[in-house]
């Protein structure tokens, strides 16, 4: 063989010139088409965990459940909630705010002096010396400034178009501006603000002498007299909370305060995007003058049975009545969402507990009765079978009750109503409704993500298949380099063969006798050695 021959080998890819070649990018590109995969994976698992959750998988034992406790609330509702009763209410809630008023007023340190100075004190009018004691003692700013020609506000009204006078946050924050102000806030019967300039109480102030003085003696002033603002309009409202001075010394129901939810309708009826001239006004009339047929009342229509049988101006003292019914109301819808959450949560306590073997590996969010589309509908389907059975009841009462006379038919439904029942049953409805157009929400989300998932496993393998071709190719012409390389090989086998055999000819042919004469033994040492 000829000691020159080179076999060299060389690679068939080479790295650097590959990371530049389309392969590269078509390899590059199918690892982003993974990392989106799995990205679009975990929001799969996500949007199932939703929808599940979205799903209601409620069966026969449950609905009997709901059933079963909407039935057993509503004959509690029948037998210890009975009649809408306004009258007991507001005699309660005037009594309740009567204790208030004198209570309050007795825990003033001054309150004993003033009741010393009085001549004759009995328990006929403790009301009565209590309100004229807060009036005295806590004067609120803008309370009779209101009281001239055309202003539009009288003694009745100013309690609701004064702002100040409002037991709510605006309320509070009028007050602190008319101190600094100088002007009371009113809003009349149609809704038109009124500003009306005031004298405001001193209270008390710092005078700085520089202006650094000045700056730290204004601060200081703001804030007492905003602690002084507070006091005394809270001292002043409950003072008004059962009419003037004048109205309970002539032991007649005075125009009391609103209550939060008309100062808050008062309020809104006073801003532009809300100012409607007729909303005003009713809001105006049910103050003064009350719900009903009357003169100046509010009609309802058969919603006036509620309050009747004591006065039904719109005060806090008629919320308060409204309240205490509605609270009335509250027990047996209570009982029925406990009921049903309980077994909810009891039943699937158990069945957790018997595909696990300890409580540390409950799934806890398969136990807890909230959250989730089938305990809502068992409490859509509870609160309806209570609506149901509280309806019928009022139906058939009302029938018994009107004597076939379709106006006190009505009347008579509308006192046996439990409204907070109804409003718990549309309240559930909705939030059923609600649960179910998420659910669509979320499967149209996912059918979205799983279509591009299929968009990026063709992708995917569209490339792979154009990595097969390239291969294929690459290996084609490996197979024909290799071929063309195993040629020359043969070839360059061939002729060192013929360089051997030619080689061997002619040693055959050279003359050992002339060798063994000049070197004896070389022959045999040569054969020797082979």
């Amino acid at each position: 063989m000829d000691e020159n021959m080179k076999i060299e080998l060389k690679p068939q890819f080479d790295y650097e010139s590959e990371c530049k070649s389309i392969e590269f990018e078509i390899i590059r590109s199918t690892s982003e088409i993974d990392a989106c995969l799995d990205e679009i994976e975990e929001k799969i698992a996500d949007l199932d965990i939703t929808i599940d959750k979205l799903t209601n998988h409620a069966d026969k034992l449950d609905y009997s459940i709901a059933i079963a406790s909407g039935l057993l609330t509503g004959i509690i509702d029948i037998l210890f909630v009975g009649k809408w009763d306004f009258a007991s209410a507001k005699a309660w809630s005037n009594k309740e705010v009567h204790e208030q008023i004198i209570s309050f007023a007795q825990q003033d340190p001054e309150y004993q002096a003033f009741i010393d100075r009085k001549r004759s004190v009995n328990e006929e009018n403790r009301l009565n010396n209590a309100v004229e004691f807060l009036e005295k003692k806590y004067k609120l700013p803008g309370d009779h400034e209101w009281n001239f020609q055309g202003s539009g506000i009288t003694s009745k009204s100013h309690h609701l178009d004064d702002l100040c006078h409002h037991p709510t946050v605006i309320g509070l924050v009028c007050c602190v501006v008319v101190q600094f102000g100088g002007e009371s806030i009113y809003s009349d019967s149609t809704g038109n603000p009124l500003n009306l300039p005031v004298t405001v109480n001193e209270y008390g102030k710092f005078v700085g002498r520089n202006n650094v003085e000045k700056m730290f003696a204004g601060i200081i002033n703001w804030f007492l007299n905003v602690a002084q603002t507070a006091a005394n309009r809270k001292g002043h409202l409950m003072s008004d909370m059962a009419g003037s001075y004048s109205s309970t010394k002539r032991k007649t129901e005075g125009m009391g305060l609103p209550g939060g939810f008309l100062s808050t309708m008062k309020e809104l009826s006073a801003l532009p995007i809300f100012k409607d001239a007729n909303f005003a006004t009713n809001l105006s009339k049910a103050y003064q003058h009350g719900i009903g047929k009357g003169k100046n009342q509010i009609d309802l229509g058969a919603f006036n049975a509620l309050f009747e049988g004591a006065s039904s101006k719109f005060d806090m003292r008629t919320e308060m009545a409204i309240e205490h019914e509605l609270k009335r109301q509250v027990l047996p819808v209570v009982i029925n969402e406990i009921l049903v959450r309980a077994c909810y949560f009891v039943r699937r306590l158990i069945a957790e507990l018997k595909t696990n073997d300890s409580i540390l590996n409950i799934n806890w969010n398969n136990v807890i009765p909230f959250g989730n589309r089938t305990i809502e509908r068992m409490m859509t389907i509870a609160t309806g079978t209570f609506t149901a059975i509280d309806t019928l009841d009022a139906v058939i009462e009302g029938a018994i009750n009107s004597k076939a006379n379709w106006a006190e038919f009505g009347r008579q439904v509308v006192l046996r109503l439990n409204f907070v029942g109804i409003g718990r049953f549309v309240i559930a409805l909705g939030t059923d409704a609600f649960m179910g157009l998420r659910k669509g929400k979320k499967s149209r989300e996912r059918m979205l993500l799983k279509a591009e998932s299929l968009y990026l496993l063709e992708a995917k393998i569209y490339y792979g298949e154009t990595l097969m071709w390239s291969a294929v190719k690459d290996a084609n012409q490996s197979v024909d380099s290799l071929c063309e390389t195993f040629q020359q090989l043969s070839v360059q086998i061939e002729d060192d063969m013929k360089a051997v055999r030619g080689s061997l000819t002619a040693i055959s042919e050279i003359d050992t006798s002339a060798m063994e004469e000049q070197n004896q033994g070389l022959i045999a040492d040569l054969l020797n050695n082979l």
